[in-house]
């Protein structure tokens, strides 16, 4: 007979408890490896979330549980967002636009500066990308 399937990743506990904790009746050594390294999750946010909540002070390695929580947190938030600027732009019987984000934000000085900046940041870019194709285009190179 065949040994059965390892549990799925939700039903194992964080790779930080000792060795005796995560499994009492014993693992083998593959899966006390498995658990110990972390986990990879296969969303959509996790690699980046990570490396935020690390540059805030938490863990380098934090739980996939916190992750997880942290991304249901932020695809909620945005669902929201978008949701409500969409109906702003059918009340407007016109398709959503940043304006209609921005309106959204209006009323939370610090989200609606920080938006702000990255598109003024986005169109910097732009017109600087613009700017080499332009130049790219007459021939010079750059020495």
């Amino acid at each position: 007979m065949s040994a059965p399937p390892p549990p799925p990743p939700s039903a194992q506990p964080p790779a930080g408890l000792p060795a005796q904790q995560q499994h009492a009746g014993g693992a083998s050594a593959q899966q006390q490896q498995q658990q110990q390294q972390p986990q990879t999750n296969d969303s959509l946010f996790a690699k980046d979330l990570r490396l935020m909540m690390y540059g805030f002070g938490d863990s380098k390695h934090p739980l996939d549980a916190t992750v997880s929580l942290v991304e249901d947190i932020v695809v909620e938030y945005i669902t929201d967002l978008v949701h409500r600027a969409a109906h702003l732009a059918r009340k407007r019987g016109a398709r959503m636009s940043r304006e209609d984000v921005m309106h959204v934000l209006r009323r939370d000085p610090r989200k609606y500066g920080r938006a702000l900046h990255l598109l003024q940041t986005q169109s910097e870019q732009n017109d600087a990308l613009r700017s080499d194709q332009k130049y790219l285009a007459q021939g010079v190179t750059r020495k």
